[in-house]
């Protein structure tokens, strides 16, 4: 397996979410061989974390490109730790990576079509290339990680009149991922004003959210959590605003840790 696997700063990461429903990529996507086997190449020389969904975006994992060989148009990618997890991806029929590397979006879909074999005295899936690949740059559509030592809260008021303390995982001007606490009714669609976020310096948000997504997510250890992806509805200029300059301290903050 590649380092990714068995390294503990690893331990924890969340899946890279995907590029919001409704977002006009056409423009964006990769189709020739080369410009996808430079993609593929770059991530796996960086070592960048890649995300793995399927079953209808249900299951995911991180993973990590390891090879990939443009003449052929084949690549190779990490398992997962989890070996349940590899034989069901091993069946699955529609499977979407992602990654962020240096807040560029990068996504593809496969057809299936995985197969398992031995790389470099290791396991490792083997796939062709994907049709095609989206790299989108565009900043308003970035999702960033939020803190995890401190993480935010978003306060959800529940129908059944309970409210809800659930940890962000990333934001951005569009939306937000929220890990789920406990065992309540959230479906997708549902919709949920008068949600506040404290986003300490600069303030107070409240927003409303719908929810885009719910799916389990395995961690390294083995652990499911599940993970809600939510988009804003009707957010105020204001509140954007305020979005916006908390998005661009979060990037200051990253590429300050970069360079150290």
């Amino acid at each position: 397996m590649a380092e990714a696997e068995n390294n503990p700063s690893q331990e924890g990461k969340a899946p890279v979410a995907l590029i919001p429903e409704g977002v006009d990529v056409s423009s964006f996507l990769l189709r020739t061989p080369v410009e996808i086997g430079f993609v593929l190449r770059s991530l796996a020389q960086k070592g960048d974390l890649v995300s793995v969904y399927f079953d209808h975006g249900q299951f995911s994992f991180l993973s990590a490109i390891l090879e990939c060989d443009t003449k052929q148009q084949r690549f190779w990618f990490d398992i997962c730790g989890v070996e349940a997890i590899n034989r069901s991806l091993l069946r699955a029929d529609h499977i979407v990576f992602a990654a962020a590397p240096e807040g560029v979006r990068i996504q593809f879909v496969l057809d299936g079509g995985i197969s398992l074999v031995d790389y470099d005295e290791r396991p490792a899936f083997e796939a062709a290339f994907p049709n095609d690949l989206i790299k989108l740059q565009r900043r308003e559509y970035f999702r960033l990680d939020t803190p995890i030592g401190k993480p935010l809260l978003c306060k959800l008021r529940h129908p059944n009149g309970r409210v809800l303390d659930l940890p962000l995982h990333d934001i951005s001007i569009g939306g937000m991922g929220l890990w789920m606490q406990g065992q309540v009714e959230v479906e997708q669609l549902d919709v949920f004003p008068g949600c506040r976020v404290d986003l300490g310096t600069f303030g107070m948000v409240e927003l409303t959210i719908e929810i885009r997504s719910k799916r389990q997510v395995t961690k390294r250890d083995g652990t499911v959590q599940t993970m809600l992806g939510t988009r804003f509805v009707d957010l105020p200029r204001q509140t954007e605003n305020l979005l916006q300059r908390y998005i661009a301290q979060l990037e200051r903050e990253r590429h300050q840790l970069l360079r150290n």
